[in-house]
C-alpha cells in the first residue's frame, strides 16, 4: 500500500512540477522585462498542459493571467511602435487567457479583468485605424472581437457603440449580411435608436432583399412613428416599386391616425409633388404650415411648386410664334407674375427663419428684380454682402420696415 502511495505521488509530482517550473521561469522572466524569454517558457508550459499536465488552481491562475500579460506585452511593443505589422494573433491569445482566468474566478482574476478591458480597448482602437484608412472588413473584424470580450458571460456589457461600428464597416464593406445582423441586434437593445432602423433599412435595401426591408421599415414606423427619415424611407421603398396605390394609403393611414403632425402632412405633400399632383402638394404643403407655420421645409417646397409653375409659362411665353396676339403674351405675363408673387411670402418666411441662407437671399434678390420691386433687390444685394453675424439684424429691420 505504501508503495502504490509513493507511486502516486511521484506520478501527480511529475504531472504538476514540471510545468510549474515553466510557469515561474516565464514570472520571473516578465518581471524582468525578458519578455521573448518569457514566451518561450510560458508556451512551454502550455504544451505541457495540452499534453495532459495539471495546475493546481492558485498556479492555474498563474498561468493564465502571465500567459495574458506576455502576449499582450509583445502585442503592444509592435502596435505602437509601427515598425513591424502587427499580429493580432498575439492579442487573441491574450484575450483568451484573461477571459479562461475570469470566467475560472482564479486569484488574478481582479487584475486579468482590467487587462481584458484593456485588450477590448485595443481591438476598438484598431478598428478605428482600419476604418480611417478604408480597410473595412478589417475594421469590422477588429470592432466584432471588441464586442466578444464586451459581451461575454463573465464581462456582461452591452457594447452597442462597437456594434453600431461593426455595422457601418460591414455595410460599407459591402457585407450586408453583417450589417443586417449587427443592425438587427441593436434595433432589438434599443429600438428608439433611429441611427439602428436606418442603418438595418439600409443594409436590407442594399442587400435586394425587399421582404426584409419592408419588415424593417414597419418595424422601425412602429417604435419611431414621428420619424420624418423613417417615413420618407416608407415613401421611397413604395416609389422604388412603383406601387403609389400602397405609398399614398400608407401615407393616409398615417395622416389619419396622426392628423396634427406636420411631418406627415409635409411627406403627403413631397409624395404628391413626386407624383406631379401639385395641387394636392399645395395643400398638404399648407397643412403642415398651419400646424406649423415655421416648417422651412414646406415654405421651401411652396415656393418651388409656384416658380417650377410660372417657369412653365415663361416657356410658352418665350415660345410663342412672332404674329401671337398681345392678349396671349399679355395673360402669359400675367400668369408668370402672380405665381411668384405666391412664391414670394414663403421665401421671405425661409428668409426671417434662415437669415444667411445665401440661396434664399439670391432667389429672392432675383424675384424681387424681375416683379419690378428694386428697392427690395437691392436690399437683398446689400444683405448678401453682409458678413454673416450681421445679417440676422439687417434682416429683422428689413421685415420690421
Amino acid at each position: 500500500m505504501k508503495n502504490i502511495v509513493c507511486l502516486l505521488l511521484i506520478t501527480f509530482s511529475m504531472n504538476v512540477f514540471p510545468q510549474k517550473q515553466d510557469l515561474v521561469s516565464a514570472i520571473m522572466d516578465f518581471k524582468d522585462r525578458k519578455i521573448e524569454t518569457a514566451k518561450v517558457a510560458i508556451d512551454n508550459a502550455t504544451l505541457k498542459l495540452n499534453n495532459g499536465k495539471t495546475l493546481k488552481p492558485k498556479r492555474l491562475s498563474d498561468y493564465y493571467y502571465y500567459k495574458g500579460e506576455i502576449y499582450l506585452a509583445i502585442f503592444e511593443g509592435t502596435y505602437f511602435s509601427g515598425d513591424v505589422e502587427n499580429d493580432f494573433s498575439l492579442l487573441d491569445t491574450a484575450s483568451s487567457a484573461f477571459l479562461n482566468d475570469i470566467s475560472s474566478s482564479g486569484s488574478n482574476a481582479k487584475d486579468s479583468r482590467k487587462k481584458i478591458d484593456r485588450c477590448a480597448s485595443l481591438y476598438q482602437d484598431a478598428g478605428y485605424k482600419d476604418y480611417e484608412i478604408k480597410k473595412y472588413i478589417e475594421s469590422e473584424e477588429k470592432f466584432a472581437k471588441a464586442i466578444a470580450i464586451n459581451m461575454s458571460s463573465h464581462i456582461n456589457i452591452v457594447d452597442t457603440l462597437n456594434m453600431f461600428y461593426a455595422a457601418v464597416t460591414a455595410f460599407l464593406a459591402e457585407d450586408y449580411e453583417k450589417a443586417i445582423s449587427w443592425s438587427s441586434q441593436l434595433v432589438e437593445i434599443n429600438s428608439s435608436d433611429i441611427r439602428y432602423h436606418m442603418r438595418l433599412i439600409e443594409s436590407y435595401e442594399e442587400s435586394g432583399n425587399l421582404d426584409g426591408q419592408l419588415a424593417a421599415i414597419k418595424n422601425a414606423r412602429s417604435a419611431l412613428p414621428q420619424s420624418k427619415d423613417i417615413i420618407l424611407k416608407e415613401v421611397n421603398y413604395y416609389i422604388s416599386i412603383g406601387n403609389n396605390d400602397l405609398l399614398l394609403k400608407s401615407l393616409d393611414e398615417a395622416v389619419v391616425s396622426d392628423p396634427n403632425n406636420p411631418i406627415l402632412h409635409f411627406v403627403l405633400g413631397s409624395t404628391y409633388s413626386s407624383l406631379e399632383d401639385f395641387d394636392k402638394a399645395k395643400l398638404s404643403y399648407e397643412t403642415a404650415l398651419s400646424l406649423d407655420p415655421n416648417y422651412i421645409d414646406a415654405c421651401n417646397n411652396l415656393a418651388a411648386i409656384y416658380l417650377d409653375e410660372a417657369n412653365i409659362y415663361i416657356e410658352k411665353k418665350n415660345n410663342l410664334p412672332i404674329n401671337a396676339s398681345q392678349k396671349k403674351y399679355n395673360s402669359l405675363t400675367t400668369k408668370i407674375k402672380n405665381l411668384r408673387l405666391k412664391a414670394v411670402p414663403y421665401l421671405e418666411n425661409v428668409l426671417l427663419l434662415e437669415p444667411t441662407d445665401l440661396v434664399i437671399i439670391e432667389t429672392l434678390k432675383q424675384i424681387y428684380y424681375q416683379l419690378e420691386m428694386d428697392q427690395k433687390s437691392l436690399s437683398m444685394k446689400k444683405l448678401k454682402d453682409l458678413p454673416d453675424d450681421m445679417k440676422p439684424a439687417f434682416v429683422q429691420e428689413y421685415f420690421n420696415n
